[in-house]
């Protein structure tokens, strides 16, 4: 099950990065240096697929997708154990993708 406190590393056209992600009843909250992540998941046999909402709060922090402001991606990927390797693009931008390894640190309460 996906439901927890994830570590997330990210590798994009720009670069890599890190971040943390809490998955929980189909939502995700999470975020890093200078953006937070909001979105929705659907977990089906250990496949997910997601649509996450990226907003800056801090403008100089860059990020790895080469993108300046806001922007939402969707994902997929698979998880096995306590790692979900994921691919995510950019909506509407399929070329604009990064790799993302996330990590189940713990359950929720």
């Amino acid at each position: 099950m996906i439901d927890g406190f994830w570590t997330v590393q990210f590798q994009g056209a720009r670069g890599g990065g890190g971040g943390v992600a809490v998955f929980t009843k189909g939502k995700i909250f999470g975020g890093d240096a200078g953006y937070t992540y909001t979105g929705t998941y659907e977990e089906t046999n250990n496949q997910v697929k997601a649509r996450v909402s990226v907003q800056n709060f801090i403008p100089s922090v860059p990020n790895v997708m080469g993108r300046q402001g806001n922007f939402e991606l969707e994902f997929s990927g698979s998880i096995a154990g306590d790692v979900l390797n994921a691919s995510a693009s950019i909506v509407g931008q399929p070329a604009m993708k990064m790799n993302a390894k996330l990590t189940k640190k713990s359950v929720l309460p």
